[in-house]
């Protein structure tokens, strides 16, 4: 089974002037929603769907407060999570203030196993959503 993928064709966003170039979007096939996601950990583990439950929604609240208070919050293997801020430009740090902050977004870097476990991936086309 392969990583479903259709084609978009797309502008440069630096350079609007350029021709759209076809590129790869990658296509979910389906969501893995929390009750069944609790539902598997529980059948694989001595836990009951309803204690993986409450762990995986303690876990998300306590991650966000993490991230909130300017932490790295690192889930080992997996990979670790922090806040990135977005900002325009200044023309000196002297005239850099906090309206020059645009946004944050959440930085995900994977862990180790996470790098590696696509190498082998294979992809197969499908038709685009649009």
């Amino acid at each position: 089974m392969g990583l479903n993928y259709s084609i978009a064709m797309l502008k440069n966003p630096q350079n609007q002037d350029e021709s759209a170039k076809a590129y790869a979007k990658s296509q979910i096939t389906r969501e893995l929603p929390l009750k069944e996601l609790s539902r598997r950990v529980a059948a694989q583990t001595t836990a009951s769907r309803a204690d993986v439950t409450a762990v995986i929604i303690a876990t998300v609240e306590n991650m966000i407060d993490s991230l909130r208070a300017g932490e790295q919050v690192d889930f080992g293997d997996l990979g670790k999570f922090r806040l990135q801020i977005t900002s325009h430009g200044a023309e000196t740090a002297e005239k850099f203030t906090s309206s020059n902050i645009t946004g944050v977004n959440i930085q995900f870097i994977p862990g180790e196993d996470l790098k590696t476990i696509f190498s082998g991936l294979e992809f197969s086309p499908v038709p685009t959503r649009a």
